[in-house]
């Protein structure tokens, strides 16, 4: 016997697998899945896994083109994409169009959404880091790769002590609460007698590095969440100035919590969960018990079986978590003072204005769309800009690293220097007067007499300009000054500069007595 009456469990099945395709549609256009399905995938995971290593996770524009040039050969080796299919738009590598520069590739990418482009007011240059898609793909292929089983006991074991301690947490009976601590009691009291008599029970070797491996997994799927931490909440800043703006009623409350300085970055679920984390990762006390665990740990016989990058992910666990918590909450602190500042400048009113002139304009040319046909010629005279226009190569562009023109160098009078004041410089400076003095002597009893200039010439100032103030400090007191007259002496100091000063002109005529 069949019946017409239709099958509702069938329709809600049906529709539900519909539902279903629809959201995975939705997903097939996200970086992540378009990353995964391109056809060069393996060589720009490759690639970008080799140019982000694990201590770099932001490079400048000119580094990150210069690490993807060294590996063009691996994008070009396939340069035909499939008959029948778009590379540009499977995988954003460019099919068909052999020759690629790695300068192109890098925008491609940054298109497509496999990098996200950063400007570090800390730096000259732009700087890049893997997108959150990225870091999934590569998880995701690692865990291909890895061929390690999720369905661990040491896994299993987790959830079970999460759920004991969220159920007893969370118990509202005193009585319930009070026979779970009395049972965790007898438990820790009968640990004690057996470790007291002796008995000394340990998991075995095997499973205690399957316990250790998983808590880094986990760790290490902490470290990539914090680029999606960035990414929602920009997302949150952006919906938070779209309801501002929106002519609902709920702006007059949002922007009186803004006001009042309420932070609804932080009040969001995302903020929310990343305060949480970053309070407890900045906790002293905490942070420092959980690395004498770790320390521990490091010690004891089955880590010896772990990998030497596994042990280093072990012992720097915590500090490879704390810089890029520190710059997830840099960038919440940025955008709450971007937020506060758009409301309290009342800026937001003029982007009001604009979006209500826009929204108006764009209702009347919806309202006339069907009344008047596209080719309809408007009766409207544009009067020509009497602006000088030029073209964009005519414009100097600044260079940030450019200096620009030195500063005028600051010119002194010459001032003459008293024999006291020579007498000290040459006291506290220790400078070879007896050496200067046979210098003299010495250049004074080929020619007869002897400037400065003379004896430097003949023989270079080995201390530099102390070697100068010396001969100046012996002409003041053995030499004729020429009134009027000036000369040039040059000296290299220690640093291999060369020096020059205008002094005044001494003339040894006789010896200078040996002191």
């Amino acid at each position: 016997m069949t019946t017409t009456e239709p099958n509702r469990w069938t329709d809600r099945r049906s529709d539900a697998v519909s539902a279903r395709k629809e959201a995975y549609e939705q997903l097939r256009r996200a970086s992540t899945w378009r990353l995964l399905a391109a056809t060069k995938a393996p060589a720009v995971l490759a690639i970008l896994q080799s140019v982000f290593p694990a201590g770099d996770r932001r490079l400048p524009r000119s580094e990150l083109v210069a690490r993807v040039g060294a590996h063009l050969a691996l994008l070009h080796d396939d340069e035909q994409a499939p008959s029948g299919r778009d590379e540009d738009a499977d995988g954003g590598e460019g099919g068909g169009r052999g020759g690629r520069t790695s300068v192109e590739y890098v925008d491609t990418w940054v298109r497509e959404g496999y990098l996200t482009r950063r400007d570090d007011p800390q730096r000259t240059e732009t700087t890049f880091e893997p997108s959150p898609a990225t870091i999934d793909a590569i998880q995701f292929i690692a865990s291909l790769e890895e061929h390690r089983p999720t369905t661990t006991e040491s896994r299993l074991t987790l959830v079970v002590q999460q759920f004991e301690r969220l159920a007893q947490e969370t118990e509202t009976d005193r009585d319930v609460r009070l026979a779970d601590l009395q049972r965790q009691r007898e438990r820790v009291e009968a640990q004690i007698r057996e470790l007291a008599e002796g008995e000394l029970m340990l998991p075995s070797e095997e499973a205690s590095t399957d316990r250790l491996r998983d808590i880094l997994q986990i760790a290490s799927e902490l470290s990539g969440d914090f680029l999606q931490y960035r990414e929602d909440l920009r997302g949150v800043d952006l919906h938070l100035r779209e309801q501002i703006l929106s002519p609902e009623t709920s702006r007059g409350e949002i922007l009186e919590q803004l006001l009042a300085g309420d932070d609804l970055l932080g009040q969001s679920s995302v903020g929310r969960t990343f305060t949480a984390f970053f309070r407890m990762l900045n906790d002293p006390a905490r942070t420092r018990t959980a690395q004498e665990l770790v320390d521990r740990l490091l010690e004891r016989d089955f880590a010896r079986s772990l990998s030497r990058d596994e042990r280093e992910r072990l012992a720097n666990v915590f500090s490879d978590l704390y810089e890029p918590a520190q710059e997830v909450l840099d960038v919440k602190t940025d955008l709450y003072r971007s937020l506060a500042r758009f409301v309290r400048s009342q800026d937001f009113r003029q982007h009001r204005v604009l979006l209500e002139a826009l929204q108006e304009a764009q209702g009347v040319a919806l309202a006339q769309k069907d009344e008047v046909p596209t080719r309809t010629s408007f009766p409207l005279d544009l009067e020509l800009s009497r602006v000088l226009l030029s073209s964009v190569a005519q414009h100097r562009l600044k260079d940030p690293t450019d200096p620009g023109a030195p500063a005028e160098a600051e010119v002194h009078d010459a001032t003459a220097l008293s024999i006291e004041v020579l007498q000290d410089l040459v006291r506290t400076h220790d400078i070879d007067v007896v050496g200067l003095t046979g210098h003299v002597n010495d250049v004074r009893g080929r020619s007869g007499q002897a400037s400065i200039g003379d004896v430097l010439r003949e023989n270079p100032a080995q201390q530099g300009l102390a070697s100068v103030i010396g001969l100046m400090f012996l002409a003041t007191s053995h030499a004729q000054e020429r009134e009027g007259s000036t000369e040039i002496v040059t000296w290299r100091e220690l640093d291999g500069n060369d020096y020059a000063a205008r002094i005044p002109s001494f003339y040894f005529l006789d010896d200078v007595p040996v002191e």
